[in-house]
């Protein structure tokens, strides 16, 4: 039986440094299907861009010295967060990529099961141990291997897989403790927004005002 999706457009700002920002060029995201208008959002300006990187510099000063019991604790409350919002990501997702139902609701399952798995994986980012013994002269040295964060993060996403592809680029991205400067495709980039959304509201981690929730991701349309 055909089934349709209904879901009232909307009007939604980018994420950048904490803020829902609507300003820049408002454009609508049209559905593939019928045209219809999915959401008004904004298109951000160089200027804003500059913002975003120097916002995801400073934080990643906050971000890199995280416990990974911290690092988990944020990734976990984004897969309940997307979990909470299931149905609504998954007909939004549906609407502005042109996808059967059934594989929108699959897609959103899969980026939960993307965070989870990189909560998981956010407490076994171990180093190394090892013996340097294979010469006489080295008996007794070691050596030993850290990881450490790399530095905020620039992640780019296609259309096709507007959640997933997202999920893909930020989840491993908060589990080392990096920030991340995210564009999503123009054409769906409603999907990001949300996800934008969720990541802010499991970001309740900073100490004080000059570390704002949501730098995680400081998202620009």
């Amino acid at each position: 039986m055909l089934q349709t999706t209904e879901s009232p457009a909307r009007r939604i700002g980018f994420l950048l440094d904490g803020r829902r920002l609507c300003e820049g060029e408002a454009f609508d995201v049209l559905a593939p299907y019928d045209g219809r208008v999915v959401a008004t959002t904004f298109r951000a300006t160089p200027a804003h861009l500059n913002a975003a990187i120097e916002a995801a510099a400073r934080t990643f000063e906050t971000t890199r010295k995280l416990p990974s019991c911290e690092r988990q604790r944020v990734l976990r409350a984004v897969a309940e967060g997307i979990a909470a919002r299931r149905e609504e990501i998954a007909r939004t997702l549906a609407l502005e990529a042109a996808k059967p139902i059934k594989a929108a609701r699959a897609e959103v399952e899969r980026a939960i099961f993307t965070f989870s798995i990189a909560a998981e994986e956010s407490t076994r980012i171990y180093g190394e141990w090892l013996p340097l013994d294979l010469q006489a002269a080295t008996v007794g040295r070691w050596g030993l291997v850290r990881r450490f964060p790399i530095g905020p993060v620039a992640s780019i996403t296609p259309f096709n897989f507007p959640l997933n592809l997202a999920a893909h680029k930020l989840a491993p991205a908060i589990a080392a403790g990096c920030t991340v400067v995210h564009k999503p495709a123009p054409q769906t980039p409603v999907c990001s927004l949300l996800l934008g959304e969720i990541i802010q509201a499991a970001s309740t981690f900073c100490p004080s005002r000059t570390t704002t929730p949501g730098r995680w991701s400081p998202m620009i349309g």
